[in-house]
C-alpha cells in the first residue's frame, strides 16, 4: 500500500521525528511504500500539504501528534480531507497515547489512533486493510464505534534489535548535509516522575538495544552519508550503567571518531566518573541533567527516585570528565513559589553549569501533575496551546500559591539572572531601587527593555538610540515603560558625529542616572569618550542573556578602553581634517558661486531647497 506520513508544525524546529522514520524502515521492509512529509521544516500551509497529498495519491495518511502540535495536526487533517477524502487518516505519538478519547471524538477526520510503539502494529494495520480483512483486533489501537470510543490491548516490543534502522532518506528533501545523527537505543522507563509522561507512553519496562546493535546503526549511516555527529534520545540512556560503558568502549574501538552529546536521558544517580570519562573518551562533548528543581521539598516531591546531591556529583563527574554539564528547570511544580525559584536559581548557581534552560511546568495529559492541577489549580488555555522548553512564553495554568503573574516574573528572573543580579545588587549597594535608568541601544533589534520592565517596577527609563530605532520605541513607549527618547540623527561629517555625541554624553552626565546599561552591540569605539564623560556610577554591559556590572576599575573594561584607544587615535587625523578642510570646502562653494554669477554667458545660480539652479541674470527671473 501506499503510505503518507506527516510531521506537523511546531516550534522546534530542525528536529527530526524519529518516530516516523521508524515506522517508514518498518513499511518499506513489508514492500510499502512510504513517504514523509516534514510540514515543521518547510511551514507549509495546510492547503500547500493537501496539494502534496493529492499529488502522492495515498490509502493512509498517519500523523505524528505531540501534545503542541495536535491543533496544527487536526487542521492538516481536515485540509487534506476536503482536498483528497480517499485516504483512510490515523494519528500516533506521545499526545495521541495520552488523550486519545478526546481526540477521536473531537476530530471527526481522525478514524483510527495508534497508542505507544506502533511498528508491529501499524504494520499489521496496513496489512490488513490491503488483504480486506478488519483491523478492529489489532493490538494498541482506537477508534470510534457508534458513538463510543473502543480501545485494544496494547503490545510492547521487548527485542529492539529487531527493528530495522530508521529511515530518513523518506523525508521530502531531506539532506544529510552538516546534520547531528539522532539515535533512540532504549525504550521506556521505571520511574514515577509526577510531571513525565513516559511511563504511560512507552510503558514502565525498560528495553534496551544491544551495545553491538547501535555501533552496528552508527557503522552503516557513516558509511552511507557521511555523518560526523549523533545525539542520543532516550528517555533513560544510562539505567544501566554497565551497559552504557560497554557502548562507550566498543565506540571507541570502531574508530568511527564521531562527536556526540546526550541532553536527554541521563539520571544523576545513574552516572560516575569511571561512565563520565569513557563518554568523554568516545567522543561526548556535553551532557544535560533533568535537575528541575533546587528546593529540596520540591525536588523530593516530585519522586525522581534520587537525592538532590546526586545532582551536584553528576555535575562534578562530567566537568572533570571534561564535557559541558548543561541543566533543564521547571518553573511550576506543585508546591513552587516565586520564592522557590529564587533559591533554585541559587542552587543552578552553585553548580557551575555550562548552560541551563528553564521552562514552563506543562501538566501533560493524566500525568499526576496534571491531575494535581486540575484538582488544586486553575487550567488557563488549553494545554495543546502551551509550549515545551520554547521560546514563545506561555502559562497554561496558576496555582494558589503560585500565580500566574507570580510565574512570569519567575520566568524573566530565571531567563535574565544577570539583569536581575545587577539590579539586586545595586539594591544592597544603595539600600534603595533604582530611580533612573540610561540605556544606550544602537542594537539592530534589542528588548532589553521589555526585559527591564518584566523585572522592576516604579522607575523611569531613558533610552539613547539610532533614528531608525526610534519609531519601534514611540510605538511600545508605554509598554516599554519608557521615560525619555533621545534620537542620535546622523551626519555625514565626523565633526558633526562628534558634536553631537559629546552632547549628549554631557546631558547625561548631568542627569546623575542610577544605572546605565550599554549595549554590547552599540559601537564600541564610543564607549571611551561616554564613560570619560558621563562617569556613571553603576556601569552595566548589556547582552541577549542579561547584563554584567563593570566600573571604570576592571579589568574587562580597562582592556576594552585600551583597545578602542587605537581606533580613537587612528580617528584623530580624519578628525583634524574634517574640522580644517570642511570650512574651507564651504568656502570653495561659495566662491564657484559667485564665479558662476560673473560668468559672460548671462547665467546665475539660484539656490533653492531643491538644489541649484542657472537662471538668466538678463530676465531677471
Amino acid at each position: 500500500m501506499k503510505v503518507l506520513l506527516i510531521n506537523p508544525p511546531g516550534w522546534q524546529k530542525g528536529s527530526t521525528n524519529l518516530g516516523l522514520c521508524y515506522l517508514a524502515s518498518s513499511l518499506l521492509a513489508h514492500k510499502h511504500k512510504v513517504l514523509i512529509f516534514d510540514v515543521n521544516a518547510t511551514d507549509k500551509s495546510p492547503e500547500a500539504v493537501a496539494e502534496k497529498a493529492l499529488e502522492y495519491a495515498p490509502d493512509i495518511i498517519g500523523f505524528s501528534l505531540k501534545t503542541s502540535t495536535a491543533n496544527a495536526a487536526f487542521l492538516l487533517s481536515k485540509a487534506i480531507k476536503k482536498r483528497y477524502s480517499k485516504a483512510i487518516h490515523v494519528a500516533g505519538g506521545a499526545h495521541i497515547t495520552l488523550a486519545f478519547k478526546e481526540s477521536l471524538l473531537g476530530n471527526p477526520d481522525i478514524e483510527y489512533c495508534f497508542l505507544g510503539e506502533s511498528e508491529r502494529s501499524f504494520i499489521a494495520f496496513v496489512e490488513r486493510l490491503q488483504d480486506g480483512r478488519p483491523v478492529e483486533e489489532v493490538p494498541g489501537i482506537a477508534y470510534k464505534k457508534g458513538g463510543e470510543v473502543v480501545v485494544t490491548p496494547r503490545e510492547y516490543i521487548e527485542d529492539l534489535d529487531s527493528i530495522p534502522y530508521p529511515n530518513l532518506e523518506v523525508i521530502e528533501n531531506f539532506s544529510f548535509k552538516d546534520f547531528r545523527y539522532p539515535m533512540i537505543t532504549s525504550r521506556g522507563c521505571p520511574y514515577p516522575c509526577t510531571y513525565c509522561c513516559v511511563g504511560v507512553v512507552s510503558s514502565k519496562k525498560w528495553r534496551a538495544r544491544t551495545p553491538e546493535n547501535i555501533i552496528e546503526e552508527l557503522k552503516a549511516v557513516k558509511e552511507r552519508h557521511g555523518i560526523t555527529s549523533f545525539e542520543i534520545l532516550d528517555d533513560n540512556f544510562t539505567l544501566r550503567v554497565d551497559r552504557a560503558k560497554k557502548f562507550c568502549r566498543l565506540l571507541i574501538e570502531s574508530g568511527l571518531n564521531l562527536s556526540w552529546y546526550c541532553h536527554n536521558g541521563i539520571r544523576a544517580d545513574k552516572l560516575d566518573l569511571e561512565l563520565a570519562k569513557l563518554m568523554k573518551e568516545a567522543g561526548c562533548t556535553s551532557v544535560a541533567l533533568g535537575v528541575e528543581s533546587g528546593d529540596p521539598l520540591i525536588f523530593d516531591s516530585i519522586k525522581k527516585g534520587e537525592p538532590l546531591e546526586a545532582i551536584v556529583n553528576a555535575v562534578k563527574c562530567i566537568k572533570e570528565a571534561g564535557m559541558k554539564a548543561v541543566g533543564y528547570f521547571i518553573i511550576g511544580l506543585p508546591g513552587d513559589s516565586l520564592e522557590g525559584i529564587k533559591n533554585t536559581i541559587k542552587f543552578q548557581k552553585s553548580l557551575g553549569l555550562d548552560h541551563y534552560t528553564y521552562g514552563i511546568l506543562n501538566p501533560y495529559p493524566y500525568t499526576e501533575v496534571y491531575d494535581t492541577v486540575k484538582r488544586e489549580g486553575r487550567m488557563l488555555m488549553d494545554i495543546k496551546e502551551s509550549s515545551h522548553f520554547s521560546t514563545t512564553l506561555t502559562i497554561p495554568f496558576e496555582m494558589p500559591g503560585f500565580s500566574r503573574d507570580d510565574m512570569e516574573k519567575a520566568y524573566y528572573l530565571a531567563r535574565f539572572q544577570k539583569l536581575y543580579d545587577a539590579i539586586d545588587n545595586y539594591e544592597k549597594k544603595y539600600k534603595k531601587r533604582p530611580e533612573r535608568i540610561l540605556y544606550v541601544d544602537f542594537a539592530p533589534a534589542s528588548k532589553f527593555t521589555d526585559h527591564l520592565a518584566k523585572l522592576l517596577e516604579g522607575y523611569e527609563l531613558d533610552v539613547f538610540c539610532f533614528q531608525w530605532r526610534s519609531d519601534n520605541y514611540f510605538k511600545n513607549r508605554d509598554s516599554r515603560k519608557v521615560t525619555n527618547l533621545h534620537v542620535y540623527v546622523d551626519t555625514p561629517y565626523l565633526s558633526g558625529r562628534i558634536k553631537k555625541f559629546i552632547k549628549m554624553f554631557n546631558l547625561f552626565r548631568k542627569r546623575d542616572y542610577s544605572m546605565v546599561f550599554y549595549n554590547t552591540e552599540t559601537p564600541q569605539i564610543l564607549l571611551p569618550p561616554f564613560l570619560l564623560i558621563v562617569r556613571p556610577k553603576a556601569f552595566y554591559l548589556e547582552a541577549e542573556d542579561g547584563a554584567t556590572l563593570l566600573t571604570l576599575k576592571d579589568k574587562e573594561i580597562k582592556a576594552l578602553l585600551r583597545k578602542k584607544a587605537g581606533s580613537f587615535v587612528l580617528t584623530m587625523p580624519k578628525l583634524a581634517v574634517s574640522l580644517l578642510v570642511y570650512p574651507f570646502f564651504r568656502l570653495a562653494l561659495i566662491g564657484f558661486g559667485f564665479f558662476l554669477c560673473l560668468k559672460k554667458d548671462g547665467k546665475a545660480v539660484d539656490f533653492t531647497p531643491d538644489g541649484p539652479k542657472f537662471k538668466d541674470i538678463d530676465k531677471g527671473v
